[in-house]
């Protein structure tokens, strides 16, 4: 079960703060003691959209979600640390390894060679994106 926390529109463009293509729904699903000692945690999701533009939103879910189903959504997830509480921060702070994965991001047609992915990204800028969440959270 996914509970999505999106009050605002998933094209809010943060253009303010110079986040050009990086779209951000600042909304933080909450979680209740109860719900957390049942297994729910949150997720930071980035969903590369093309042309260097990404959404990026945190979810709510009971189970960890499957990598090779959201990959065909083009979603990249990753589990929060409880005390996780500022995505706008979070996002302004990790701007430049965002725009870097967003730029990177490529839709591919399924072939023989791999049926299931239909997404090309940088790794190492995912794997940067990574470290910076877990950084931001224990700040």
């Amino acid at each position: 079960m996914i509970e999505n926390s999106p009050k605002n529109p998933p094209n809010k463009e943060l253009s303010s703060q110079g986040l050009q293509g990086l779209h951000v729904e600042p909304d933080l699903p909450a979680i209740t003691p109860q719900r957390s000692l049942t297994g729910w945690h949150r997720e930071l999701c980035v969903e590369l959209l093309g042309e260097g533009a990404a959404r990026i939103f945190v979810r709510a879910v009971l189970r960890s979600s499957l990598k090779a189903a959201e990959l065909q959504r083009a979603v990249l997830f990753h589990r929060l640390d409880v005390r996780f509480a500022d995505l706008p921060g979070c996002v302004e702070a990790l701007r430049h390894e965002l725009q870097r994965l967003a730029a990177s991001a490529r839709r591919e047609l399924p072939n023989k060679a791999n049926l299931f992915v239909s997404l090309s990204y940088d790794r190492n800028a995912w794997d940067a994106v990574e470290q910076g969440i877990d950084r931001w959270a224990r700040r």
